[in-house]
């Protein structure tokens, strides 16, 4: 992006170098209603909320940065309810909820905006609490077709049924979010169980978090060498008979340390000693996040499917890893988003990343990602739509394996509330 000292830093660096054909900054509900200036041919808009998405800004693209008008946090101390603004950051809100000593089940990093609760939102704490739009309570903000919408979870008309479940995991092709209301949890101590293990100690602890009550959750990523977080939640500051079981069956394993979190908050996801590139300004990236069930007998099969991709990867820069779920994500509010795979256990996500401007490197890279997807959809089937690929060839099947047979009723809401395709494409 041009630089601007009025501007927040854009985190993607994919995006904060995209030469974009407008950025609006100063975005409020009334340039929101006036979308006639839209229908310009430079194609949809690119929607900001936290930056941290190679979709919030492209070549030749205009951008709404929700960050500076959207930014509010209001905790309601009685119900504790939090209203937040569409471009709030979520480090933003747990800092907020901190004082009051409530919390959100927010991802492994503290820069995604509202984009990350819109899209579904898998946590550590999805376990007990489940996904991001599980906790929605209430919504506003405007069609494509520039109708301002306020719903509530409670006071669904007919009508407003199907825009409700399609804000749930679909937002981003027909409605630009601009106010979120979200059930708040308490904020309890988090036990950590991390360190570095080998291939066939993923495995034996895969084996074990399949097993895991919902208040513990397995996160690993394996870039160089494989790195484990066990996450558990001390519910009421109580670590309880289950929660120590399970902690106790992993000091087989030497290299990992226990560290206690006074909350959430204080936790800091893949440390510096894994050299990691997502900020590395001199890198572009692609990623994609794919959803699977229990391992089960397959998990033998799958570790010699890891280790062959991470032994065929092209550079040091490029790693898989995965986040847990189950337990309450597959329960709740099952058939009403549009996050369809409730079944899944795992998020894995392949993460692809280039020297900029070396065309010859990015294609040997997104050759490696697609082979790796492929290699993987054996466990893995369907696609957490966290990132729009809409520049890339595989969008559409992606769509598909996101979606489902709920493609259809997305289509009809984007003819519908988006008629003139203003945002991104299906």
């Amino acid at each position: 992006m041009k630089k601007n000292n009025n501007l927040i830093k854009i985190p993607n660096i994919n995006s904060s170098d995209a030469k974009f054909e407008k950025l609006i900054y100063d975005v409020e509900d009334s340039l929101l209603k006036k979308h006639s200036y839209f229908k310009k041919d430079f194609g949809h808009l690119c929607i900001c909320s936290g930056g941290t998405t190679s979709s919030c800004a492209k070549n030749g693209f205009t951008t709404l940065d929700l960050r500076k008008n959207y930014n509010k946090i209001n905790l309601d101390r009685e119900s504790n309810l939090v209203t937040i603004g569409g471009g709030v950051i979520m480090g933003n809100l747990i800092n907020h909820l901190e004082k009051h000593k409530r919390s959100f089940p927010i991802g492994l990093s503290k820069l995604p905006g509202a984009g990350y609760i819109l899209t579904g939102g898998v946590s550590p704490l999805s376990r007990g609490y489940g996904l991001a739009i599980d906790n929605i309570e209430s919504v506003k903000g405007f069609l494509g077709n520039g109708t301002f919408i306020s719903l509530k979870k409670n006071q669904l008309s007919q009508e407003e049924q199907l825009i409700w479940e399609g804000i749930k995991g679909a937002a981003v092709f027909f409605s630009i979010i601009t106010e979120i209301g979200l059930k708040t949890i308490p904020s309890n101590p988090i036990k950590i169980i991390e360190g570095f293990v080998n291939p066939t100690e993923l495995s034996e602890i895969i084996k074990l978090s399949e097993e895991f009550p919902e208040n513990i959750s397995l996160q690993w990523i394996y870039a160089k060498k494989v790195y484990v977080y066990v996450f558990a939640e001390l519910r009421d500051n109580f670590e309880d008979k289950r929660t120590k079981e399970c902690i106790l069956l992993l000091e087989r394993y030497s290299s990992l340390e226990k560290n206690l979190y006074k909350n959430f908050n204080e936790i800091n996801f893949f440390p510096k000693e894994l050299k990691l590139f997502e900020m590395n300004s001199n890198y572009h990236s692609e990623v994609i996040s794919l959803l699977g069930e229990d391992l089960n007998t397959d998990l033998q099969i799958f570790i010699r499917c890891l280790n062959e991709i991470m032994e065929n990867k092209p550079n040091n820069s490029c790693y898989i890893a995965s986040q847990q779920l189950g337990c309450k994500t597959k329960k709740l509010n099952y058939g009403s988003s549009f996050f369809i795979h409730r079944k899944s256990t795992w998020k894995p996500w392949i993460y692809a990343s280039w020297k900029k401007n070396d065309l010859q490197e990015k294609e040997v890279v997104m050759d490696w990602m697609y082979k790796s997807w492929s290699k993987l959809k054996r466990f893995y089937p369907n696609i957490h739509l966290a990132q729009l690929h809409n520049h890339l060839s595989s969008h559409r099947e992606e769509l598909t394996l996101a979606f489902g047979k709920r493609i259809d009723e997305l289509k009809t809401l984007k003819n519908i509330c988006d008629p003139q395709s203003i945002l991104p494409p299906l």
